[in-house]
């Protein structure tokens, strides 16, 4: 029987893959190879925002689930959005998905979680199906998303960018220890290489676990 395991670094590329299937499948959804990696990149290795669950048949991939943290308030507990459920085509029927649906439930359970919750696509008969039968029941709740657009970032003073000898300090966040390096910027907020962190929109947050720019620290040592 395949392994399930939780998701390392080095299985990114595959698990975008198995993204690259489920987006073109779903009416909401595109695939974008970048986007995928970018945000696998910010769950994997971050347990504070979600755990990947992958099943592996000799060195490849072949399917995936993730459980998103979040908090009920309703339940005064840990709360779980279940997402990108997919297992490559030519291995369904072989009781995969059901396999990796079961162990992240299990695994939700042993974690503390009181609820899991997920969407999918209001015409997949077979998906919702699939759920009622693992104890997943229809809610009455109506779904409402709404795109935000990426902060503008102001330029940088010249004599931050690409002169010899000048060195912007990297910032650590003490939340989680995230850390932003102007040499590299950050792409989830569209912040280009050569920002440095005094320079940042005030709405910007750390990209791992939202904590506020005063959570921020000097790092005693450039990456």
């Amino acid at each position: 029987m395949e392994p399930i395991r939780i998701a390392a670094e080095k299985d990114i590329p595959q698990c975008a893959r198995l993204l690259a299937l489920l987006f073109s499948q779903e009416h909401e959804f595109a695939p974008d190879k970048k986007h995928q990696e970018q945000g696998l990149g910010m769950i994997v290795g971050h347990p504070s925002a979600g755990t990947i669950f992958v099943c592996e048949k000799e060195g490849l991939i072949v399917g995936m689930v993730m459980l998103l943290s979040t908090v009920s308030t309703a339940l005064g507990k840990k709360a779980a959005l279940l997402e990108d459920m997919v297992v490559s085509p030519e291995y369904r029927g072989q009781g995969i998905g059901s396999r990796l649906l079961e162990h992240a439930c299990d695994w939700a359970v042993r974690q503390g979680f009181g609820r899991i919750t997920l969407l999918t696509d209001g015409d997949n008969e077979a998906a919702h199906r699939f759920y009622a039968a693992k104890g997943f029941a229809r809610s009455e709740m109506v779904v409402f998303r709404k795109p935000l657009p990426m902060p503008e970032v102001p330029e940088a003073p010249p004599h931050t960018i690409g002169q010899a000898g000048c060195v912007l300090p990297a910032w650590i966040c003490e939340e989680c220890g995230y850390v932003y390096d102007p040499s590299e910027g950050d792409l989830e907020w569209n912040i280009r290489p050569g920002v440095p962190f005094e320079r940042m929109p005030a709405e910007w947050c750390c990209p791992v676990c939202s904590a506020p720019r005063d959570q921020f620290r000097l790092f005693d040592s450039q990456l």
